[in-house]
Formats: C-alpha cells, structure tokens, sequence
C-alpha cells in the first residue's frame, strides 16, 4: 500500500499522534538482551504493519516504541487497540519473561514537520499520556475520546485531569483497557479487513470473504456481499471516513500467489485502475480508490443508487410485457453517448449486458458498471500456470465478457474493438425487447440472430441492429456516433425516462434480492392514501414509485401513515425532495385512522395517533431535517431517526443539541442551533 498523505515539511497541521513504548524495557535488556531484542523487533514490526493497514505513518523509532501519524483520530485509537490485542494474543500463554508489555498514548493536537523530526505540544502530550497509560492499555486525551466515542465501542475508565511533566494546563484523559483476547482478536482482525476466523495458511485465498462488519483500509466496514465472478467479489461498504456514505469495493482475487506475479499485476491493476480513476461521467461510477492489503487487490466505486437492468428484465417477464420501442430509443441514445465518449478516450468496456447497466434513480440515466478493462489486467497476469517466466510469446490476450452478449472476436479470440462493445449492446437491445434471452434468440445451428419474430420495431431501428449483430467485426458500425447518425437520434429527447411499466425496488442495500408483489394495502385500510403517497412520490422518482412503495408495504404491512411517509422519504437519497416529499403528504386525521381500524377489525383500533403523542412536533422534525441535510447530506434522516427511536421525549431544544452534536464541522453545529432555536 501505498504510503498515505502527510503534511509539507515545514508546515504545521493538526494530526492524530500515537507513541508507544515498552515497559521496563531497560532492565529486559539488562537481564537477557538477546531474547529482549527479538522481542521488541516482532512487536515493532507488528506495530508497523498495523499502523499501515489503518492508514497511518511510521514518524520515527524510540528504540523501544514508535512515534505514528494519523489524519484520523478513528483510525489512531484502532490502531492502537489492534497493536495491543494483538501483542497480548501472541502473548498469551507464553511464560511472563518471555513476553513485553507496552505502552500507548494518543492525542489529537498541532504537530510542526521539520525537515528531520516532528515538533509540537501534540507530539508531546501525546508521549506524556503514554508513560500514564497502564501496561497493555492506551491512554487517549478527552480530545480523543470526544471524537471516537460515537464511532468505536471502547472499555474507558475516567484518568481525570492529569498533569503531565512540561505541559502547563492538566489534561483531562481516559485509561482504555482491551477486551479478553478472543475477544481482541476478532475486533483486530474486523479492525484490519482479514476474515473474524482466520483460515488455515493452507486455504485458497477465495475462501477469504469479508464479513459484515469487517475494517478495510481502516475505513472501509463491509455490509455484505453484493456478487462474485470469475475474477472477485463485490461488497457493500460504508466510509466511516465520508461519514459513512455507501460505496461499493471489489476485491480482484489471485489465483497465483508468487512474488513476481503479485507484483506485476499490482502494477498493472494500479494502472488500469487510474484509468479508470481519470473518468467523469455521470453514467460511469466514480472510482475512488486502488489498494492492496495483505496480498488482496481491492478498489473503490461510487454507489449507484438503483436497479439493473437485468432485474427490471425480470420483471417484466414475471408480468408478461416487454420494452417497447418508445422506452429503447432514448436508452438507446444515452447508451451510445457514455460508449462515445469512452471509445474516444480509447476505453473499451468489454462486458456489456442487463446486469451490468443499473438504472440510476437519482440520475434518471443507465450507468455503465463492471469494467471488464480491470477484470481483464488481473486475469491477465494472475491466471498464468507459470507466473514467474517471462511473458510466453505470442500468448493470447485474456477473455473476458459474457456468452451470448460478447461478439465472437471476444469469445473466441479475446479481442476486443469499440464496434465489439456496439454489438453487446445491440444483443442487450434485442434482449429488452423481446424480453428473451440470447440462448433463445440465437438459432442453434447457424448461430444467426434470430429475434424479428418475437418483436416487430421500426425498419430504422431493424436495419442498424441487424448491421451492429454482423459477426464480422468490419461489416459493423464502426463507432457510437454512426450509429447515432444511423438511428437519426441527434433530434431526439436525450433524456432516458424510466421504464413505464417497471420499477425500481430503491437502494442495492435496502432493496430484497428479488422485486416483491405488490401487497394489499390493507395493513393501512387507506387506499386513498397509498395512492397519494404514489403520485407525491412519483414526482421525485418517477413511474418507479409504485415499485417503492409495495416494496415498504411488504417489510412494514403493520406501518401507520406517519411511519409509511418517513420510510418512502428514506428510500429518497436526495434530501431535499425527501423533505419536500414529507411536506407535501396529508397524514390522515386520528378518527380517520380509528374509523378504519374498527371496519378491518383489528385489535389496535384502541390506539389512535393522537393518544401516543409525540414530544417534538413533525413540522419541528421536518425543519430539522431540512437543516441538518444542508450540513452533513442525505444522513440527515438516518441520524434524525436514530435520535428519536432512542430518546422518544426529548424536546426541542434536547433534540437540537443532540442533532448538532453529529455535526463536525463546530461552525456549522452552531449554526444549526442558531436557525432552530
């Protein structure tokens, strides 16, 4: 990994500082130096890959200890407890002069980088807190503690104001003891990315999987499993550090493990990937990282918020309809523009088909994702049966794409051109609208195309995707643009309207694996109101609305109307249309509720809305929502939920403390005070 940023030489900044050191070093040394040295070098180097897996910075040796740099106070503190739960695993059961303690202090502080040391009250509170630390514990200044506290699950005991030698004002301070080392080892190893049950060394790396809860880089903590391929997996994660906004990370498995090959396809992947990292395109996920961590390549996208089309494809099967030609040729011509602009950055993407073109709700555009460029370098230089000989001459390029949708330059030769991604999207198009999959459409003998008889379209739109399915690549349409130019798009709508008869099931991570059957509303016994909840909603989302809502119905058929509005608005990643969602929804009146209660029969018919008030107003709760979306994004009505399940009563101005408190940004928080109270 590559090392991680740090301040110009020569100029101050505020950092996580972390010292350790060993206990009673000097006398170990004094009664056995040889087996003392060994000692402190495993756990130093222990230390060290530590402090780089969490992102941070090897300042400088003491001897016996380590001076660490972090930008993250998060990360320092994770560190710091994975050092410790992980010397006092290797420790256990060892004879007591077998083993070293150590000592770690933390604080958060202005730190001055000269051309050979770092300076300043930061660095020196914090090797001031180390020697107050107990053995095997860390002591972290209040500063710290303030700043992790709502982010890691900590065993403190108050140190209170401690007077350090040569700092002038006490610091107040906080011992931070380890769990037992079970325990320790599973939050090290969660902490550091690896699996909670480390495998035997002799087990193939593809049976690592992360684990829900699982620290990647320090940052990185794994939901679940998205899918895995020929070539990794992909997991939902969230980025403690973008507060906790969701990404998607892929992890590229070896299938070779020698030195050799791992390092030319870390340069390679690296590569590829900065490639990749280069591209600004709505319709192309960001990519916002490249890594390697323990011998595992992995990196970092943009979440899409939506549904691919291989879903939506689903769907319309189950309900016996197709695409029609109306919904294809703006999604036609948004396809060919991000194929456009790509080819001309010399950009071949190598796996087009349904499930790699999600439909982006916020965007309202098809977004390319699963860049076969990446899949193809790591097959590339990891697949090899001898992976330390030179390259074989004359090898064959590496073959990557889906059968059936990758034309036969691919499949057969691994050759990829612009004019082979135009002829994946030509069988996608004809997939959409025939609601067939290619095993079907294709003849078994001739392997000819033969999708005319289950889809009638206009002779325009025939004639260029029976040119763009040719198997000779040359008898195809060469570029985006000529089939632009072909289809006469240049005057049509360019934007892609969601499918009329489909809908999207809302986010990858909240979202079941299949869409659901819309289910009875009668869970509520308002249709009235369902129905006004799907017109408000489909002014945010589109016809997709009908889709979100069924699928809130089936996880909460026992959901009043207040508590269906806050979970549609939920499903809304843009905060200001959740808010003006919210604002625009009538909630019906008690006796309405009560009304309909008693005509379904149910035994809450007793309980009304109005005997179970609340102790902050909506119209409160909905302003403080707005506000808060302005400062830290769409979490607002994540953090707002939260507060209010766990503290029910809170008033106003209890409520406003508490949502300013999440804030950390200090100006903003004030800020925020200020507009509510």
């Amino acid at each position: 990994m590559d090392d991680p940023p740090i301040a110009e030489r020569g100029q101050r900044t505020l950092a996580a500082i972390v010292v350790t050191d060993a206990v009673d070093f000097s006398a170990r040394m004094a009664a056995d130096e040889e087996a003392t040295l060994a000692l402190i070098q495993r756990d130093l180097e222990l230390s060290k890959r530590l402090c780089l897996e969490f992102e941070g910075r090897v300042l400088k040796s003491t001897g016996d200890g380590l001076l660490l740099y972090f930008a993250s106070a998060v990360q320092a503190v994770s560190c710091g407890l994975a050092i410790q739960q992980d010397i006092t695993r290797i420790n256990a059961g060892s004879h007591p002069g077998k083993t070293l303690q150590h000592r770690i202090g933390v604080h958060l502080g202005d730190v001055f980088f000269s051309q050979s040391d770092v300076m300043g009250t930061g660095v020196n509170i914090a090797a001031r807190l180390q020697t107050a630390a107990n053995p095997g514990e860390l002591c972290i200044s209040k500063v710290v503690y303030d700043v992790v506290k709502s982010r890691l699950s900590l065993n403190v005991t108050d140190a209170g104001a401690l007077q350090l030698k040569n700092i002038q004002e006490p610091v107040p301070a906080y011992h931070v003891s380890i769990k037992p080392v079970a325990a320790a080892r599973e939050h090290s190893t969660a902490a550091s990315g690896a699996p909670a049950e480390t495998p035997p060394a002799s087990s193939p790396p593809s049976q690592h999987f992360l684990q829900p809860g699982n620290r990647v880089a320090g940052r990185y903590v794994i939901q679940r499993l998205l899918g895995q391929g020929g070539f990794g997996r992909s997991y939902l994660a969230i980025d403690v550090q973008r507060f906790e906004e969701a990404c998607v990370l892929k992890e590229f498995v070896p299938t070779q493990r020698s030195s050799r090959s791992l390092e030319k396809a870390v340069n390679l992947f690296k590569r590829e990937a900065k490639t990749l990292y280069q591209l600004d395109h709505p319709q192309v996920p960001k990519f916002l990282a490249c890594f390697t961590q323990s011998h595992r390549l992995f990196i970092v996208q943009e979440f899409i918020d939506g549904v691919t089309y291989a879903q939506l494809l689903r769907q319309r099967r189950r309900q016996g309809t197709k695409f029609t030609e109306a919904e294809i040729l703006p999604w036609l011509e948004q396809m060919l523009r991000v194929l456009d602009h790509l080819h001309g950055l010399k950009i071949v993407h190598r796996d087009i088909s349904p499930d790699n073109i999600i439909h982006s709700r916020d965007r309202n555009l098809p977004v390319l994702i699963d860049f076969g460029l990446v899949n193809d370098a790591v097959s590339d230089l990891l697949a090899h049966a001898e992976p330390d000989d030179g390259p074989a001459p004359g090898r064959r390029a590496t073959m990557v794409g889906k059968f059936g949708y990758s034309p036969p330059e691919q499949i057969q030769m691994g050759q990829c051109y612009p004019c082979s991604d135009l002829y994946a999207l030509a069988v996608t198009t004809i997939v959409l609208l025939t609601g067939r999959y290619p095993k079907e459409l294709l003849n078994r003998d001739s392997l000819d195309w033969q999708w005319q008889a289950h889809v009638r379209v206009s002779d325009g739109l025939e004639r260029v995707l029976r040119k763009l399915l040719q198997r000779q690549p040359k008898n195809r349409f060469q570029s985006a643009q000529e089939v632009i130019a072909a289809l006469n798009l240049g005057n049509a709508p360019s934007e892609v309207l969601p499918p009329t008869v489909l809908h999207d099931p809302g986010p990858a991570f909240q979202a079941p694996p299949e869409p659901l059957p819309l289910r009875s509303p009668s869970a509520l016994q308002l249709p009235d109101f369902i129905q006004q909840c799907q017109r408000e909603l489909a002014r945010c989302i589109g016809p997709m609305a009908s889709m979100v809502i069924e699928d809130v119905l089936a996880q909460y058929p026992d959901a009043s109307p207040q508590q269906l509005v806050d979970r549609l608005a939920e499903q809304l990643s843009n905060a200001d249309q959740a808010t003006a969602f919210i604002s625009r929804i009538d909630i019906p009146a008690s006796d309405l509720l009560t009304a309909a209660q008693s005509q379904a029969g149910t035994a809450a018919a007793s309980v009304t809305a109005a005997e179970t008030p609340a102790a902050v107003d909506d119209a409160f709760v909905q302003r403080c929502r707005q506000a808060l979306a302005h400062c830290i994004g769409p979490m607002a009505n994540f953090l707002i939920e939260e507060t209010l399940a766990e503290y029910p009563h809170l008033d106003s101005q209890q409520l406003v403390e508490r949502l300013a408190a999440e804030i950390p940004d200090d100006r903003q928080a004030e800020a925020f005070q200020r507009q509510l109270l």
